[in-house]
């Protein structure tokens, strides 16, 4: 017997849909079925006994996510949909570094900031710290970390690492770590 999902598509979406097993390039205009498609496929895999969580779907609005969701939830009525690990692409990997920060040293209640939080905090540490404001710019400071941050350099091994000189952006990182952990202190260099 034919599934439900598969009924109304034509043979390219058909095809898209029942072979999940490998990668699909869908390429077609506005208004085509690109989303049925994809939804329908994720309704099929769970069907087919797929488990949601092993799933991930990533859209660029959360509307679209929430579309997607909506419709495979009609496809699928016995809630199995929840747990699907459909979003944005920050929304889905912000959950998933939520659900295993502490694996990661975190707590689940960690914060992420905005880049213009992260300015206004290292603004306010270079003010604590009484750091001259024309050397210790925020835009320079955040530049090294995202630098850092990017070459998998963990702030003991960059601060391990660097000459005696810039101990100063030891006591810079610590009060970053005070401040996104709740604990500000107030350090005067």
């Amino acid at each position: 017997m034919e599934s439900q999902i598969l009924k109304g598509l034509n043979q390219a979406q058909r095809d898209a849909v029942v072979n999940y097993d490998s990668p699909s390039l869908i390429i077609a205009g506005a208004g085509s079925g690109k989303t049925r498609v994809l939804t329908s496929r994720i309704a099929y895999m769970i069907e087919q006994g797929v488990a949601p969580y092993n799933i991930l779907a990533l859209t660029f609005t959360n509307k679209a996510a929430e579309q997607m969701r909506e419709r495979i939830a009609q496809m699928l009525p016995d809630g199995r949909h929840r747990y699907i690990r459909m979003g944005t692409f920050h929304s889905v990997f912000s959950r998933i570094l939520r659900d295993n920060a502490e694996r990661i040293g975190f707590p689940q209640s960690f914060t992420i900031y905005e880049p213009s939080d992260c300015k206004n905090l290292l603004k306010t540490i270079v003010k604590e710290l009484n750091l001259d404001d024309t050397k210790y710019k925020p835009a320079m400071l955040a530049s090294r970390i995202s630098y850092a941050k990017n070459c998998l350099v963990t702030p003991h091994i960059a601060w391990a690492t660097v000459e005696a000189r810039t101990r100063l952006m030891d006591e810079v990182y610590e009060n970053i770590k005070a401040f996104t952990e709740g604990k500000a202190r107030n350090v005067v260099g």
